[in-house]
């Protein structure tokens, strides 16, 4: 058979713009395959108030300064500036704000329903943009997904979740998904420790045919790979910076990852989660990849891959734009 192409991101967390991006690599690229490794969904709120007084209108602070809104469109402009960045923003009031602050099942509630909302949207541009395309495009939730986009990603026409399944993408070229995180210090939803996240990466890859080529699609990066170097955090969260100003990274992967990853050797492995980890790495005979993610300024970092099911890998190249 000919090579497949796939392009791969991960990380896209709610950025419209790299969503659309993702959806028009298929003509772009060429891809027969599009993938989106985990972390749909965006991490920050916009509140947008009722200004009150005389003139009425809106009030929100946008990147650190005041916006005045005084009209639905000046909302809605705001809104989908917001939104190619991953943000949520939404009509609330400052009663409403301080419950959110005061309760993270209010905060997670807040958040699941316009992640929702946004979600649905882009599964009907999908179906826009994919109608009569031969182009397979799956999807699966990572670490800060809510469980609330199961049933919407179950909906989709277009978009299949493979998350715990192995799909053959073509005759002879299998795929392996698991989109799930060891523990991190946000305390997101899909997160497991290390053993049970292996014994669930375990199980999908047991449902993976002897020969051919095998990919690993898991969110998760294998511990010291370089691609899962990550900035150390000290009291409140705050970045830690060595003696020239530069940020101390530490390896925060998964050892049980890796440790599968040198016994089974799948032809590929794709992963995401790090942001800042984009880069490749070799474990025996298996080629690892992070694409990285610059989903907040509205860049889509990608992998182009050309597969095939005698000679696995044949080439890959990291894309951004």
């Amino acid at each position: 058979m000919a090579d497949l192409t796939i392009f791969y991101v991960a990380d896209i967390h709610g950025s419209d713009v790299c969503f659309r991006k993702w959806l028009n690599a298929a003509g772009f690229y060429g891809a027969d395959i599009l993938v989106i490794g985990g972390d749909l969904t965006g991490k920050t709120l916009l509140p947008i108030y009722p200004a009150g007084g005389p003139i009425g209108g809106w009030t929100a602070i946008w990147k650190e300064r005041e916006q005045r809104l005084e009209t639905q469109g000046a909302v809605d402009d705001l809104v989908r500036a917001a939104r190619n960045e991953g943000v949520y923003g939404f009509i609330t009031t400052v009663d409403e704000v301080a419950e959110i602050r005061g309760s993270i099942e209010r905060e997670r509630e807040v958040f699941a329903r316009l992640k929702v909302a946004a979600l649905e949207g882009w599964l009907a541009l999908a179906d826009e943009r994919l109608a009569g395309r031969a182009t397979q495009a799956y999807v699966m939730p990572g670490n800060d997904d809510p469980p609330q986009i199961d049933a919407v990603l179950a909906g989709s026409r277009t978009l299949r979740d493979v998350q715990g399944q192995t799909t053959e993408l073509a005759p002879g070229i299998w795929m392996a998904s698991r989109g799930e995180s060891t523990p991190t210090p946000w305390n997101t939803p899909r997160e497991l420790p290390d053993a049970v996240l292996g014994d669930r990466v375990r199980q999908v890859v047991d449902e993976l045919p002897a020969g051919g080529t095998t990919i690993w699609n898991m969110h998760m990066p294998p511990h010291d790979t370089r691609i899962d170097r990550a900035p150390r955090l000290g009291p409140g969260l705050a970045v830690q910076y060595d003696g020239s100003g530069e940020p101390v990274m530490d390896p925060v992967g998964s050892a049980t990852i890796r440790s599968l990853i040198a016994d089974r050797q799948p032809t590929i492995a794709l992963h995401g989660h790090i942001h800042e980890g984009r880069g490749r790495y070799r474990i025996g005979a298996t080629h690892g990849f992070n694409p990285g993610s610059q989903y907040q300024d509205g860049v889509l970092n990608g992998l182009l891959l050309r597969v095939s099911e005698k000679h696995g890998l044949r080439n890959v190249a990291f894309t951004a734009g």
